[in-house]
């Protein structure tokens, strides 16, 4: 007997932020926590939008004790990036949008249009967009990346100024020292 096939969760405005990165953490780099937009949804109905369980999973088409084990899960992901200073990324998941939904690579809105497929960002015009449903789909079938079309290990980063440079295969983040503020770079 085969397990029932996983159900979609319904997920009306996709994350703003693609993730965190703590501040301070200048040692040994840390595999980041990920997060689903399911897991992320659940987080932000309950502790953020206040909604009960049940009224939470009636939002995201699910029953009441699979919306618990998903809030349950997301809280101990984002505990234990906290406690061990690891940064939060947020990535694909078994989840199904009312429409298309699109994000901007120069300032990061989130926006959607109907029916059409826009050729710029309704913020600031950029031609630089990504169609965030096209993204999910890939990230189920197996072709991972981030929303941005780079996987977690295609940059170091400064936790200190920002600023990213390619990850060199083989070489750890923390032995890159970031050429504007002398820091070590972690893991992105």
């Amino acid at each position: 007997m085969s397990p029932r096939p996983r159900r979609f969760r319904k997920i009306d405005i996709p994350p703003k932020i693609q993730g965190y990165h703590p501040i301070g953490i200048f040692g040994e780099s840390k595999d980041p926590v990920s997060l689903q937009i399911e897991e992320y949804e659940a987080f932000k109905l309950v502790d953020y939008d206040g909604l009960l369980h049940a009224a939470g999973a009636r939002r995201m088409g699910v029953s009441r004790p699979t919306f618990t084990r998903i809030y349950e899960i997301v809280r101990k992901k984002i505990a234990r990036a906290f406690v061990e200073g690891r940064s939060i990324i947020i990535e694909g998941g078994d989840v199904n949008f009312d429409k298309p939904w699109y994000r901007c690579n120069r300032c990061f809105h989130v926006f959607t249009i109907n029916p059409e497929d826009p050729k710029q960002c309704t913020n600031c015009n950029s031609e630089n967009i990504d169609h965030i449903n096209t993204m999910v789909e890939n990230w189920r079938a197996g072709r991972r990346h981030r929303w941005r079309g780079r996987t977690a290990s295609d940059f170091c980063i400064c936790p200190g100024c920002g600023t990213k440079i390619p990850h060199e295969p083989g070489k750890p983040c923390n032995q890159h020292i970031c050429p504007n503020c002398k820091q070590n770079m972690i893991h992105y």
